[in-house]
């Protein structure tokens, strides 16, 4: 007998909607990874600078590596953020052309 691979609105409707949570919640989380990234290097900026450290990363030509690492990942992180809301809106538009969420009537 062969299996009905059919799924119903209903089954259709809770595979979507448990998607979409873990795609809100990988959004959220990756957001807040970004910020944290970026307040722990401020901190560690505001550490260097008001010691005179950055002086030491100076002679060794490391600051400018720093500040350009930095500012190239948090920006990266920021950018991967805006590509998953896209994802995600995307998605929530595939669920509505999704024949199997069209009413029967």
């Amino acid at each position: 007998m062969m299996k009905d691979n059919t799924t119903s609105w209903e089954e259709s409707q809770n595979q979507y909607r448990l998607l979409l949570e873990g795609m809100n919640e990988l959004i959220k989380n990756t957001t807040r990874l970004a910020e944290t990234y970026k307040s722990t290097n401020m901190d560690f900026a505001n550490l260097i600078y008001e010691n005179g450290l950055d002086e030491l990363m100076h002679k060794a030509n490391l600051i400018k590596v720093y500040e350009h690492n930095f500012e190239l990942m948090y920006y990266s992180m920021k950018r991967h953020v805006e590509q998953l809301k896209q994802l995600m809106d995307a998605q929530k538009l595939t669920m509505i052309k999704d024949t199997v969420n069209y009413p029967l009537n």
